[in-house]
C-alpha cells in the first residue's frame, strides 16, 4: 500500500456510507493511515480565487465571470472567459472543478471531424454523462418548487435564472452554532450519473470545493429519494453532504484525467480533462495523434521518417491491456506513486499500459491484504471495508469492480477473455438496435446469448448433456449457471464476472446465492444439491431441515443478510426466475419486505412486487410512514387471498390458499441483522 494517495473525503464516506461514486477508486484508502493524519498530503498551488466566497444571486451576477488563475498547468480552461454576458451556468465555472485542456488531452470534440460515428455511439453512451454541468435542460431531477425532507431537514429546490438551486441550512457551517441553523441558497453545477439515478454537486464557497444533495433522483421511477435509500446502508447515518468527496474520489472514475489539486487549507482547485469518461480516457491524450495525421502526409510525400501513431485502440491490445483499460475505473485500486505530485497532476496511467505499474489492485487473499491485516491500528477498518466489497472467499460483490472480478477467472487467467469479448464501446452502423438498447449495457448484438462462450469452447461438448436444460431455456444460457446474479448494485443484483461453476458446499460457506436457485426460486437448496450430485458429482453439504424443507429464495429475503434479502428482491422480480418457478406466489413474501430495516430492500421489492400479475398499479410508497406501507401490505394480501395457490410445501402454501404463517414469523425472527453496508 506504499504510495496510496489518501483523500480526507475517503474517511468521511466510510463514516457517511457508501456511493458507487465514490468507491471505485478510493476503496481502501482510507484504511491505510490513522484518521488523525488524513487529508495532509497537500500541496501549495498558486491561489485561483479568495479562500471563501459568498454563493448568491447577488454574488453571481458581480464576480462569477472572472478567470481562474491556471497559470501553473500550462493551457488554458475551457469553462471560463473574460467576456461579458456569459450564461449563468458558465458564470457558475468559478465555484466548480473545470475542464483544463494539459498533458497532452484536447477534450472529445477534437475527435469529431475524423471520427464522426464513434464520436456519435460514444456521445449516446452512459459514459459521457458520468459527469455533467447541470442546468435545467440536463437535470433528470424535478427543481420545480419542490420540498424534500430528511431527518427534520428541509431542502428547498426551485430553478431561476437557468440555474437549479437549493436551500438548505448551511453545510458548511460549524454544527451547534448560529450559522449552522441559518439558511442559504446554493445553486445545483454539476451532476453524477444518468443511467439509473442522478445525484446533484453544489459548492460550498471554498474555492472548486463540492458538496452533495442528500437525495439522488431515480430515473426509472421519476422520484427523488434519499441517498441512504439508492445505496445499501444502515438507515441511521444522518444528513450527510460529503463535502469534498467529487473533489477528491468521485472525481477518478467519473472524469478524465481528475486532478485533485487539494490546497493547504482543505479546499480543493480541482480541474479535469474532461467531464465524464471520454474518448481520451479509453485511447489516451489525443494532441500527439492529429499533430502526428497533420503533418504524416507531407513526411510520406518526402521520406522523411516518421514516429508511429501514439493513440491506442483497445481493440489491438492483448486481452490483458485492453481489460485494463476497463480497469482503470472497474476495479477495487488505489493509486500508486508519490502523492504530492498525484495530486497536481493526476494519474500516470495511459491507456496501453501495465495498470499494475501505477495502480494497487486489491484482490482479498493477496499478499499485500494480508500483510495490510496486520496493521492492528487498522485492521477493523479494512474487516469492514473488506466484508462490503468481497465475499469471504474473495469473489467481488457489488458492482463497478469487474476487471478485478475477471482477474480471478481461469478463462482470464489461462485463456484470452477480455471484457471486450463481450462489450462494445462504440455501437457499429450495422446494429439494428436503437441507441438507448446499446447503451443499457454497451453489450455486442450476439453477447445476449452463448456466442462469446463458445468461441473458445466446444459447442459441442457444452450441449443439452452438459446443462441439462432444455436448448432453448434460459437454463442453457452460458451466463446463467457460470455469472449469476451474485453482484449487487445501484438497486439491483447484477452478473458476476468472476466466471465460476455452480458449487453449493463453497457458496454455503461463503454466505453467496447460487446460481440454480436464483432461477429455480421455487426449490430448496436440497433439490439443487441432489440435482449438482446427479449431473455433476458434485458432494452435497450437509443441510438443515429449513434448508431441505423450504425454498432457498424465501430464506434469503425472510432471514439473510441485508445483501442476500436485497438480491432474492431483486430475483423475485426476474422475468426469467419468474418463467421457471411461476409468478403467482411471491407477493406475500415481497409483502415482508416493505418493512425491511433496509430501505434500498424496500426500493427493490417495490419494483419486484410491481412485476407480478395484478399488482402493475398497485400504489405502493416503501419509503412512506407505517400506516401507507400497512395499507399497502393489507392490498396485497387482499390480492392473494382472491387468487387461488396451488399447495407447495417448498413455499410454505397448504391448500385453499393457507400459508402457514407462524413458520414464516419464525423465520423472520432468525433475519440476520448484521450491520452491512455495500461499497458500490
Amino acid at each position: 500500500m506504499n504510495g496510496a494517495v489518501i483523500g480526507f473525503s475517503i474517511v468521511v464516506g466510510l463514516i457517511c456510507g457508501g456511493m458507487v461514486w465514490w468507491v471505485k477508486r478510493s476503496w481502501l484508502a482510507a484504511a491505510t493511515i490513522p484518521v488523525a493524519v488524513v487529508g495532509l498530503v497537500v500541496i501549495a498551488l498558486p491561489p485561483t480565487e479568495a479562500p471563501v466566497i459568498a454563493i448568491a444571486d447577488s454574488a453571481i451576477a458581480d464576480s462569477a465571470a472572472e478567470s481562474p488563475d491556471n497559470s501553473n498547468s500550462g493551457n488554458s480552461s475551457r469553462d471560463n472567459s473574460p467576456h461579458e454576458n456569459l450564461p449563468v451556468t458558465t458564470k457558475l465555472a468559478k465555484f466548480r472543478p473545470i475542464e483544463f485542456s494539459n498533458q497532452g488531452y484536447v477534450a472529445s470534440d477534437a475527435c469529431l471531424e475524423c471520427h464522426p460515428q464513434n464520436h456519435a455511439s460514444w456521445y449516446a453512451s452512459y459514459h459521457r454523462t458520468m459527469t455533467q454541468v447541470v442546468d435545467p435542460q440536463l437535470a433528470l431531477g424535478d427543481f420545480d418548487d419542490v420540498t424534500l425532507s430528511q431527518n427534520g431537514c428541509d431542502f428547498h429546490l426551485s430553478v431561476s435564472d437557468d440555474v437549479c438551486w437549493v436551500d438548505l441550512l448551511d453545510p458548511a457551517a460549524i454544527p451547534g452554532t448560529a450559522e449552522s441553523r441559518q439558511t442559504v441558497r446554493r445553486p445545483i453545477v454539476m451532476s453524477t450519473g444518468s443511467h439509473h439515478m442522478q445525484a446533484y454537486w453544489f459548492p460550498i464557497g471554498a474555492r472548486r470545493t463540492l458538496a452533495i444533495l442528500p437525495f439522488v433522483f431515480l430515473k426509472e421511477t421519476q422520484e427523488w429519494i434519499p441517498r441512504s435509500a439508492a445505496f445499501l446502508q444502515p438507515n441511521d447515518l444522518g444528513v450527510s453532504h460529503e463535502i469534498g468527496r467529487w473533489n477528491s474520489s468521485c472525481s477518478r472514475c467519473h472524469s478524465t484525467l481528475p486532478q485533485e489539486r487539494k490546497l493547504p487549507d482543505h479546499s480543493w482547485d480541482t480541474q479535469v480533462a474532461e467531464f465524464g469518461i471520454s474518448c481520451e480516457a479509453c485511447h489516451g491524450p489525443g494532441e500527439d495523434h492529429i499533430a502526428y495525421h497533420k503533418t504524416s502526409s507531407e513526411n510520406r510525400s518526402t521520406g522523411s521518417s516518421t514516429v508511429h501513431d501514439p493513440i491506442v485502440n483497445p481493440e489491438n491490445l492483448s486481452h490483458v491491456r485492453s481489460s485494463q483499460v476497463c480497469g482503470q475505473c472497474h476495479s477495487v485500486l488505489t493509486l500508486k506513486g508519490d502523492p504530492d505530485q498525484i495530486n497536481v497532476v493526476g494519474s500516470t496511467f495511459r491507456p496501453g499500459e501495465d495498470l499494475h505499474q501505477s495502480h494497487e489492485i486489491w484482490q482479498l487473499h493477496s499478499p499485500q491484504m494480508k500483510e495490510l491485516l496486520e496493521n492492528h491500528t487498522i485492521r477493523e477498518r479494512v474487516t469492514a471495508t473488506n466484508r462490503g466489497t468481497f465475499y469471504a472467499d474473495g469473489v467481488v460483490r457489488v458492482s463497478g469492480r469487474e476487471f478485478t472480478s475477471i482477474e480471478q477467472s481461469a478463462c482470464f487467467q489461462r485463456g484470452q477473455m477480455s471484457c471486450l469479448s463481450c462489450h462494445q464501446l462504440h455501437k457499429s452502423s450495422e446494429d439494428p438496435r436503437s441507441d438507448e438498447s446499446w447503451a443499457d449495457d454497451q453489450l455486442k448484438p450476439n453477447c445476449y446469448g452463448n456466442d462469446s462462450c463458445i468461441s473458445c469452447h466446444d459447442q459441442q461438448q457444452y450441449s443439452t448433456a452438459h446443462t441439462h436444460h432444455l436448448p432453448e431455456s434460459s437454463g442453457s444460457n452460458c451466463y446463467n449457471c457460470h455469472m449469476p446474479h451474485t453482484a449487487y448494485g445501484l438497486l439491483k443484483a447484477i452478473r458476476n464476472h468472476t466466471i465460476t461453476s455452480p458449487d453449493l458446499q463453497r457458496e454455503l460457506s461463503v454466505d453467496r446465492p447460487n446460481a440454480c436457485n436464483q432461477c429455480h426460486l421455487d426449490k430448496t437448496l436440497k433439490w439443487t444439491a441432489d440435482n449438482l450430485e446427479k449431473w455433476y458429482s458434485i458432494k452435497p453439504p450437509a443441510l438443515d431441515a429449513e434448508h431441505s424443507e423450504i425454498a432457498a429464495s424465501i430464506l434469503w429475503l425472510l432471514k439473510g443478510n441485508a445483501a442476500s434479502r436485497a438480491m432474492a428482491a431483486w430475483t423475485m422480480g426476474w422475468p426469467e426466475a419468474q418463467a421457471v418457478s411461476g409468478d403467482d406466489w411471491q407477493s406475500v413474501y415481497l409483502a415482508q419486505a416493505l418493512n425491511d430495516p433496509y430501505l434500498a430492500v424496500r426500493m427493490i421489492a417495490r419494483r419486484s412486487l410491481q412485476s407480478l400479475p395484478g399488482l402493475e398499479a398497485l400504489n405502493i410508497h416503501p419509503l412512506g410512514g407505517d400506516a401507507e406501507r400497512r395499507a399497502a401490505v393489507l392490498s396485497i394480501i387482499r390480492h392473494w387471498d382472491q387468487t387461488s395457490h396451488e399447495a407447495k410445501p417448498a413455499l410454505l402454501i397448504d391448500s385453499n390458499n393457507v400459508l402457514k404463517t407462524r413458520r414464516i414469523d419464525a423465520i423472520i425472527e432468525q433475519r440476520d441483522e448484521t450491520p452491512m453496508t455495500l461499497t458500490e
